[in-house]
């Protein structure tokens, strides 16, 4: 089986010949994988690895990107395409694309957000904020190039926010957690917005021929839901639908997954019932790994499930290969599990680690 064969197996609850692999890291990580293998090239590593997923960005308009500038500090998430661009603001702030800003936290590996264009905003003005135009060819042309490179041998995907990470994070978290008690008409108003807003990017993605859009942002903590399930289910489930409908209308084909850190089984069953294909990461300090496959493994596809926050970081390389071997075992004979560590993998990861984890999935053969 080639890389995209082995993931869509997976997916189809079919057996591939062995459990297809993923995993994101961060730059920090990343380098030192480069230096372990002597190389700058992005897919030898890949290769070496054995991932077989590509993920595939958009890049903000040209008229942003010729004021920006990539970010001084290669931290996820800070800024805008593959270069991480941002405009950087008189006083320091990190400008994205949305008018959303940013700053390096103290120990400069995550930021903080520093403003949200639409926090004083009254439901006038929600109804006036101009998103970034998801019509701009400009946008997609990364995404073409990498599925003509990729989608022959590589299962594809776009990551894109959710409908309530998009709105908070234009209007504050704290803010619009009040907004869905308080505020329901311009709560619903932005989601509206940020649901058009997303439908009509991915209207343009699934074009470029990828495999599956993969819709994120945390609905969840540790221990249970950032947001009640009665809330969430009001506000977010039926147009997470609306979602996948519109879209699958464009692609019959599409797969869809859903990620959420920490704890989201008590909305497990609304994910699978609007239409997800595969949830992630199945965080197994929030949720019992093997519990969720007993109920949920013959129609939903788990991804992720490798420990970030014990195993990885403190455990011994050989407490990592037990845990791949011990979560194939019980999570992936048949099908229904793409492997990978349950977050971006964080400088305090050893090489020796990362490397036990994929060698020992790739020599672990289903057949």
């Amino acid at each position: 089986m080639n890389s995209k064969e082995r993931v869509t197996a997976a997916i189809n609850h079919q057996t591939p010949d062995r459990t297809p692999l993923d995993g994101s890291f961060r730059q920090d990580v990343w380098s030192k994988l480069e230096d372990y293998f002597a190389t700058k090239e992005a897919e030898v590593i890949r290769k070496k690895l054995g991932l077989d997923i590509r993920t595939c960005m958009m890049e903000p308009s040209l008229s942003f990107s010729r004021r920006a500038t990539p970010s001084p500090w290669q931290i996820p998430e800070i800024g805008m395409g593959r270069d991480n661009l941002v405009i950087i603001r008189e006083n320091g702030w990190l400008e994205d694309e949305y008018g959303i800003c940013r700053l390096p936290n103290s120990n400069r590996l995550y930021w903080q957000y520093v403003y949200h264009p639409l926090a004083e905003a009254d439901l006038d003005e929600v109804i006036k904020y101009q998103f970034p135009d998801p019509s701009l060819e400009e946008r997609y042309k990364n995404i073409r190039e990498d599925v003509a490179r990729f989608g022959g041998e590589y299962f594809t995907l776009v990551e894109l926010w959710n409908i309530f990470k998009t709105s908070w994070e234009l209007r504050g978290f704290e803010r619009y957690l009040m907004d869905l008690s308080q505020e329901p008409r311009l709560a619903e108003t932005l989601a509206d917005r940020a649901l058009e807003h997303r439908i009509e990017q991915s209207k343009q993605i699934v074009k470029c021929g990828v495999d599956m859009l993969f819709i994120m942002g945390d609905i969840a903590m540790q221990k249970t839901m950032m947001l009640s399930p009665v809330m969430w289910r009001r506000y977010f489930k039926p147009r997470l639908k609306i979602w996948i409908q519109e879209i699958r209308r464009e692609r019959p084909d599409l797969y869809f997954m859903f990620h959420s850190d920490g704890n989201i089984g008590l909305v497990f069953e609304d994910l699978i019932e609007i239409g997800f294909d595969v949830i992630d990461p199945i965080q197994p300090e929030s949720m019992d790994v093997v519990d969720i496959k007993r109920r949920f493994g013959h129609r939903v596809c788990l991804h992720g499930t490798i420990s970030c926050q014990k195993t990885l970081p403190y455990g011994t390389a050989e407490d990592v290969a037990a845990e791949v071997i011990d979560r194939i075992n019980k999570c992936g004979k048949k099908g229904g599990l793409i492997l990978a560590p349950s977050n971006t993998v964080q400088p305090d990861v050893s090489v020796e680690k990362i490397l036990t984890l994929y060698s020992t999935a790739k020599n672990f053969s289903l057949r």
